[in-house]
């Protein structure tokens, strides 16, 4: 039986696919179109031209690049069977797609990855960080060519509101088609260090850390007995570590096709930068990410 048999149509009927017309960015346009077709989605494909110029070579660039998006979006339509809407906005990139999705309610905002820069290695103030920090919905990025499935998905969870949320939005979507689920914790000890300073015997620091590994895994199968699986039977994995390096070790080891993560601000930088652990994952995986750095109400 095929995937788009399989998977539960709701939760994601409305797509925005946001390219820079960038061979990156066709990946975003494939994905956004395979995911329309299977949930029978509306989807929207737009590009937006910087309005910081010229009115008259803003006219220039719009025009031609309306040209542009329609052949470049042509031959993908004719592979995916869908009919998207099509088109070019004026502005800031990030500040255009929040709208452009704002007004259209959209679901799942699908982006293609970020430029690597030589002798860059961070992921900052970027276009697909801006928007996934501004919009407060779901942001795909993706990175694998749009035929490869994803089967095997790996769920990030801190139990931050973020976190969570990005997981019951991957459950409404029936996980985008995967049978392997895993739902993946880090933790780190923090009160070890003082206990090793006062001389505490390792007995009673084993099971200090080995209480933390039983209450994030009661804490994980909670959540499951809250967030529908789709007839999944998900795997809870507890590791200790830091959760930038687990993430990113146990991405490299079992080699999912999509990562799932919530992300907040560091600190008194939370309105610029997303958090430092999804700036990793996002600069490193070698599959999808979705990232959701939504808020509750009033935060």
């Amino acid at each position: 039986m095929s995937v788009a048999a399989t998977v539960d149509r709701t939760g994601l009927d409305r797509i925005l696919v946001a390219t820079d017309l960038s061979g990156r960015s066709g990946k975003a346009v494939a994905r956004g179109l395979n995911l329309a077709s299977k949930y029978s989605a509306h989807i929207k494909i737009v590009h937006v031209v910087d309005d910081d110029q010229p009115e008259v070579l803003v006219e220039l660039e719009a025009s031609r690049s309306s040209e542009l998006l329609t052949e470049f979006v042509r031959p993908l339509v004719q592979q995916y069977g869908v009919e998207p809407e099509i088109e070019v906005i004026k502005g800031m990139a990030s500040e255009a797609i929040r709208m452009a999705a704002d007004a259209m309610n959209a679901d799942l905002l699908v982006l293609g990855e970020h430029r690597r820069l030589k002798g860059r290695d961070v992921f900052t103030g970027t276009t697909v960080e801006r928007v996934i920090r501004m919009c407060g919905r779901p942001v795909l990025v993706a990175r694998l060519e749009s035929d490869q499935t994803y089967r095997s998905v790996v769920a990030a969870i801190d139990f931050s509101y973020p976190s969570v949320e990005a997981l019951r939005f991957v459950s409404r979507a029936s996980f985008l088609g995967c049978s392997e689920l895993v739902l993946l914790h880090a933790y780190l000890p923090l009160a070890e260090g003082f206990m090793r300073y006062a001389n505490v015997g390792e007995d009673r620091i084993e099971d200090y850390a080995r209480s933390l590994a039983d209450e994030a895994r009661t804490a994980l199968e909670s959540l499951v007995k809250t967030v529908p699986a789709a007839g999944l039977s998900p795997e809870l994995v507890v590791q200790e570590g830091a959760p930038q390096e687990v993430i990113g070790e146990f991405i490299a080891t079992r080699l999912p096709q999509l990562v799932v993560l919530g992300t907040t601000g560091n600190s008194l930088l939370k309105n610029i930068f997303i958090g430092s652990v999804a700036n990793a994952v996002l600069r490193d995986a070698a599959c999808d990410v979705l990232a959701y750095a939504g808020r509750r109400d009033g935060e």
